[in-house]
């Protein structure tokens, strides 16, 4: 397997885990330093650095979706350093008139084989903003 193969592997590899709410094996794709950046004016943005606060953010949008978080990839694009899952993710919540279904690109930086660095790209960040709520102080 070259590199372009074990990357887009981890990343299907951290997609399959998420959908399994399998977080252990979720953290095996990302390496201890990783970084996810998530853009815009919500509750949930911001940088998450560490293995275990990029989990800690994906466990809160779980949390707070009751459950209904649903990840598809459509496709995984890769080469030896960088690797971009298209992906399609839908929720509700309880406290919200109106689910979301967002298309995203998430763009990774690779390293080794694991995700070290990530940066969401969402269809309509404004509805994104939304869903989640405001920033809080």
């Amino acid at each position: 397997m070259n590199d372009a193969q074990r990357n887009a592997q981890a990343v299907k590899d951290l997609y399959d885990a998420l959908g399994a709410g399998d977080l252990e094996a979720a953290g095996r794709a990302l390496t201890p330093d990783s970084v996810l950046h998530v853009p815009g004016r919500g509750a949930n943005t911001g940088d998450y650095v560490g293995r275990d606060a990029v989990l800690g953010f994906v466990t809160h949008a779980f949390t707070v979706t009751g459950g209904t978080l649903k990840l598809t990839v459509h496709r995984v694009l890769s080469d030896d350093e960088t690797a971009v899952a298209l992906t399609t993710y839908t929720a509700s919540r309880p406290d919200r008139d109106v689910p979301l279904e967002n298309n995203l690109a998430h763009v990774m930086t690779m390293r080794d084989g694991k995700i070290a660095e990530g940066w969401f790209h969402s269809r309509d960040q404004y509805e994104v903003d939304a869903f989640w709520g405001p920033e809080t102080a």
